[in-house]
């Protein structure tokens, strides 16, 4: 992380007030604020890593997840015959925490701060998949965009989703 001797004076002068608003938290904010004053360079990436950033294109991926699913559930309460396929198989799972970080960030963002998607935040452990997600659900976007109704699914299509 490249910082002007202004801006890490800013920030380490921010960590000095957050160890004195949160006691609880002091060791750590004393320990960034040496860091930064220090300008030690290995130690300063630990800061990169807390300043994600996800392009237009992710957040346009993570948005249309979200609508597929929406699809993928509306499909399957509009069917006659669902004794082939469970509700649990179309449950939204989320993103891997540690791997997938930056979507699930936003994923948080649009379902709590935007209130947009309610229903996905019933997702076990906060959305974290404990597993990474990312190409399967890219997969599935590629059968469900071929789908020609992508809003009235047959059950073939929802379970050729879901198999992507």
């Amino acid at each position: 992380m490249e910082m002007t001797s202004t801006q890490r004076l800013i920030l380490a002068n921010q960590y000095k007030l957050m160890g004195l608003l949160d006691p609880a938290n002091a060791q750590k904010y004393t320990r960034l604020e040496t860091i930064v004053k220090g300008g030690f360079s290995l130690e300063l990436k630990e800061l990169d890593n807390e300043f994600l950033a996800i392009s237009e294109a992710e957040c346009q991926t993570v948005l249309e997840t979200l609508e597929m699913y929406h699809a993928l559930q509306v499909s399957y309460e509009n069917l006659a015959d669902k004794s082939d396929l469970t509700a649990h198989r179309l449950q939204f799972i989320g993103y891997d925490a540690i791997r997938e970080r930056k979507y699930l960030n936003y994923l948080r963002f649009i379902t709590g701060i935007e209130g947009k998607y309610q229903e996905f935040m019933r997702c076990a452990h906060g959305c974290d998949s404990q597993t990474p997600m990312w190409d399967k659900y890219n997969k599935m976007l590629d059968v469900w965009k071929a789908c020609p109704h992508q809003y009235h699914l047959s059950l073939v299509e929802i379970q050729n989703i879901l198999n992507a």
